[in-house]
């Protein structure tokens, strides 16, 4: 199936979320006016979201593990407002 959802998050950033899923994410699309650094730290967050369970505390997790392990700054967006989009997305 197929989902986007788009919010506004705390500091008044917007997060879209892109995905398709099946009981997993299948594929994502992390985009927004926020701020990732290094660049690349975004892929390595959706890649890491792929085959994640639909579950907001687990994609919460692993976005937050991802970005940790590779010195990735979150600049306007945080790993709860990540995963709760990728759930609205669902929700639709």
């Amino acid at each position: 199936m197929d989902g986007i959802a788009k919010q506004k998050v705390a500091g008044g950033k917007l997060v879209t979320v892109k995905l398709q899923y099946s009981g997993r994410v299948d594929s994502i699309r992390i985009l927004g006016d926020f701020f990732i650094h290094p660049e690349s730290g975004l892929e390595q967050i959706e890649r890491a979201l792929v085959g994640e369970n639909l579950d907001e505390t687990a994609l919460s997790s692993n976005v937050a593990r991802t970005a940790r392990e590779n010195g990735i700054e979150m600049i306007g967006v945080t790993p709860e407002a990540i995963a709760s989009t990728i759930m609205m997305a669902v929700k639709r």
